[in-house]
């Protein structure tokens, strides 16, 4: 496959939601979301050949969470896997379908996760084990926040951002998630700079309106095939081209590190940089196109300072200047780099490790045309979904084409 050419496409796509209203637990929303890709791709359950997932969810924490989801199902596959590359294991999960059917090893690979942490855990008294080094940090108490904060301190050191900087990545986000059906900031309605300034610190430098919140509950399901096979297919999505790249796992793993693979990533130690850089060069290459082929984002944008470092890191920007892109309303409705349409991680939410799932939904339903929530002026025609996990620590990037633009 010469780069240019479609990778594998989407042939169904299935989502669904929980609330307090209308709790679900992930097995539910797994099941309803792969039931609902399955009858959009016309296929049935004995013809998937293979599963992936990403990591188990916060609110099923039962290892071999994949094997545990097709025993549910009744689905023999001959592979299933979880991709744990934090949450950017949801974006690889189509890159591994990918790979297995460029070798012939399936025809059909579904790749589905859900979660509704904040139906079925206690979140605050998670704290952050998970994402903490037992030795060096969890004796400190440090909190999800307050270590992203770090990366915010020295952002702001480096390039001169502000929080009122980080107040106009909320706004942008909010905008579109006011008008989201199950963005779980929606009820707020749109915000502006004194909102968000006023509310009170998490981690200094960052307010609430500045975080993530954890949201409800959602699942999602993706059927990838081959090019080949999608040309049959009612309203196929292009995987154009995809890339990955982890460095580290804990926080103080990254500031210690003096040296790396990844020359993109600048010198060594820095706080301001991510895997997004290596990932994105790799999809870009794989998919033979640019920056300025791509007409709408999906990030992972859990804590507003990552907006403009993730704007950098996939080249919308140079660094120090990713804010531009927000302050000139490129990334609204009217822009021509339409950025998180159902809110992003910061106004959905984030119900757990769907939340890059949720983000390759939107774009799937941008690119068909069918969003819940608004939609911008201009219909995309390639989309660029980025997702990331850990402390700084890992990146998938996934390029994708809606029919017209993509077909081969």
């Amino acid at each position: 496959m010469s780069a240019g050419e479609p990778v594998a496409a989407i042939v169904g796509m299935g989502d669904a939601y929980a609330s307090k209203a209308d709790r679900k637990d992930p097995l539910q929303l797994a099941t309803e979301a792969t039931m609902a890709a399955l009858a959009d791709a016309g296929i049935g359950k004995h013809q998937v050949d293979a599963v992936f997932t990403g990591r188990s969810p916060w609110a099923d924490k039962r290892s071999q969470w994949s094997n545990i989801f097709i025993s549910h199902l009744q689905m023999p596959v001959t592979l299933d896997s979880e991709i744990t590359l934090h949450g950017a294991g949801l974006t690889s999960t189509i890159a591994v379908a990918s790979q297995m059917i460029a070798a012939g090893a399936a025809e059909y690979v579904l790749c589905v996760q859900s979660d509704a942490t904040e139906l079925f855990v206690d979140a605050v008294a998670m704290g952050s084990e998970a994402d903490s080094d037992p030795q060096y940090e969890v004796p400190y108490g440090p909190t999800i926040p307050s270590l992203y904060a770090q990366a915010a301190h020295r952002y702001f050191h480096e390039y001169g951002m502000t929080e009122e900087d980080l107040a106009d990545v909320a706004i942008a986000n909010q905008r579109w998630g006011a008008q989201h059906p199950h963005a779980a900031k929606r009820k707020h309605g749109e915000i502006d700079r004194e909102k968000v300034l006023s509310s009170p610190y998490v981690a200094t430098p960052l307010r609430r309106w500045m975080c993530s919140t954890w949201g409800g509950g959602t699942g999602g399901a993706l059927v990838v095939t081959s090019p080949e096979r999608a040309k049959e297919a009612r309203d196929p999505v292009w995987v154009r081209g995809y890339g990955s790249a982890t460095t580290h796992e804990y926080l103080t793993d990254r500031m210690n590190m003096r040296s790396g693979r990844f020359a993109g990533l600048g010198e060594f130690p820095n706080l301001t940089h991510t895997a997004t850089v290596e990932a994105a060069r790799q999809a870009f290459t794989r998919s033979g196109l640019t920056p300025s082929d791509v007409d709408m984002l999906q990030l992972s944008v859990n804590f507003a300072h990552m907006g403009p470092i993730v704007m950098e890191d996939l080249g919308f920007a140079k660094k120090g200047h990713g804010i531009d892109v927000y302050r000139e309303g490129r990334t609204g409705i009217d822009g021509d780099l339409p950025t998180d349409t159902n809110g992003g991680w910061l106004s959905f939410g984030q119900p757990g490790i769907s939340c890059n799932m949720d983000s390759l939904v939107e774009a799937v339903r941008q690119l068909r045309g069918t969003a819940l929530g608004l939609a911008p002026k201009r219909k995309p025609r390639t989309v660029l979904v980025q997702g990331a996990g850990g402390m700084l620590a890992a990146a998938g990037v996934m390029v994708l084409s809606g029919n017209e633009a993509g077909r081969p």
